[in-house]
């Protein structure tokens, strides 16, 4: 294909050794030419580097290689991917995933023939022990175009590296990843992007391959209490960093009253079940009995609420109302 705006594919890369290789030979091998490849090489202890220098000097594509001093974290690295890149359109890619051989191509030609600051795809899943492939779709309707709010309000938010982005886009809203979050960034990231998008597009193609395998993060970083639980906190932050987010940035009065409706009241919900799940009873009844807390609380009772998030509604009202129960279920 002879197109040429540059899109720059960034990869943040921590201990990726065994399966680094699958993916820089599926973005190598893309149908689309013009593109820079940035690996962000996480202060890793294994080979990474040396075998990402290998292959991609081995093709003919322009690359970086960044190595951190030291570990920062994904999201750290994925920014310094942004800092460095040229490309005029932006795709993240993990490190232990892989692509089909359009992915850039159909993407380009959607986000650049609807004129949109945000285009994605279809996801499969794909499993290393055998489990046959699964497609998973954010968008079950013809492709169109909308705002941001729109997908947002309708639950169609897909996985942030499904997408390609306009880079200028990007920089205007200084959209950037979460420094130091270790579970969630990504939501954050690509719910902030839709909020503040005008025009979204979409292909039903599956073009990303998201690879479940026993060494990735979320199977390594789940093997205990404290693991489980520092996870859920994480979580449980940058839901709240996007909710303020949403209510000061987003134009949508119906994304507003999604932020201050379910998702402040879910935090809250999260919040008590941290200090449940860490056995801290003194610290949970002061939270509840906070009068800003059952504000947020109470502003989740009202029928729209339990008709499209019951389990909202109803966690809400049991703290309200009967809280000491719900630490019991929850402490469990």
């Amino acid at each position: 294909m002879s197109i040429n705006k540059l899109i720059s594919v960034i990869i943040p890369a921590y201990n990726a050794a065994s399966r680094i290789k699958f993916t820089l030979e599926s973005i190598i091998n893309q149908d689309y030419e013009n593109i820079e490849i940035i690996l962000v090489n996480d202060s890793s202890s294994d080979d990474t580097a040396s075998i990402a220098n290998k292959i991609l000097s081995e093709s003919n594509k322009t690359f970086r290689i960044i190595n951190h001093e030291f570990n920062k974290g994904v999201c750290a690295s994925r920014n310094t991917g942004l800092e460095v890149s040229r490309g005029e359109y932006i795709c993240f890619v993990d490190a232990d995933d892989v692509l089909k051989q359009n992915f850039i191509s159909c993407l380009y030609q959607t986000i650049t023939r609807d004129d949109c600051e945000i285009a994605f795809c279809g996801l499969v899943d794909r499993f290393t022990d055998g489990t046959p492939d699964k497609n998973f779709h954010s968008c079950s309707d013809e492709p169109y175009i909308e705002s941001g709010g729109h997908f947002i309000i309708n639950n169609f938010v897909p996985p942030f590296f499904c997408c390609m982005y306009n880079s200028c886009f990007l920089s205007k809203y200084n959209l950037l990843f979460h420094n130091g979050c270790i579970y969630g960034e990504d939501i954050e990231f690509i719910t902030k992007a839709l909020c503040t998008a005008q025009r979204v597009s979409f292909t039903q193609e599956h073009l990303y391959i998201y690879v479940h395998h026993n060494e990735m993060g979320s199977v390594r970083d789940n093997d205990t209490k404290a693991k489980k639980i520092l996870r859920y906190e994480h979580n449980t932050q940058a839901q709240e960093r996007t909710a303020e987010y949403l209510l000061r940035h987003s134009q949508s009065e119906q994304v507003k009253t999604l932020a201050e409706k379910i998702l402040m009241p879910q935090v809250i919900i999260r919040k008590c079940n941290i200090f449940a799940l860490n056995n801290n009873y003194d610290g949970f009844k002061s939270f509840i009995h906070d009068p800003n807390n059952r504000k947020v609380l109470i502003s989740s009772q009202s029928l729209r609420v339990l008709i499209h998030k019951p389990e909202v509604f109803l966690k809400a009202f049991m703290l309200l109302h009967i809280p000491g129960i719900y630490y019991k279920l929850r402490n469990k």
